[in-house]
């Protein structure tokens, strides 16, 4: 992912609208740079900021961002899980099958 796309990408993160793939890629822009990591700190600034200066809420835009990411990480990590458990299951249920079908051919 470059810089520009991260930049399109900010506003669906925080509003919890990236696909997976493009989560992860994400993620992993915010590890490797600097310049959107803060263009994001930013972002996220302006938009929980607002929202808890109405409420009268005082806030640690990084502590608190870094908890966001973490929860995406989170979800990230889960939905994988999710996914290698389903093709596992799969891959035993169509090996069930072929046994079956292999022992009532042998026994016929």
């Amino acid at each position: 992912m470059d810089c520009k796309e991260f930049s399109g990408l900010i506003q669906e993160f925080l509003h919890d609208g990236l696909d997976e793939n493009k989560l992860s890629e994400f993620l992993n822009h915010t590890q490797e740079c600097g310049d959107c990591m803060d263009e994001l700190r930013t972002q996220y600034l302006i938009y929980e900021g607002l929202e808890r200066m109405e409420s009268g809420e005082t806030f640690d835009v990084d502590k608190d961002l870094e908890k966001v990411m973490e929860t995406q990480r989170n979800r990230l990590r889960l939905r994988r899980g999710v996914q290698r458990t389903a093709i596992a299951a799969e891959i035993i249920t169509s090996a069930f099958f072929v046994i079956v079908l292999c022992l009532v051919l042998f026994y016929q």
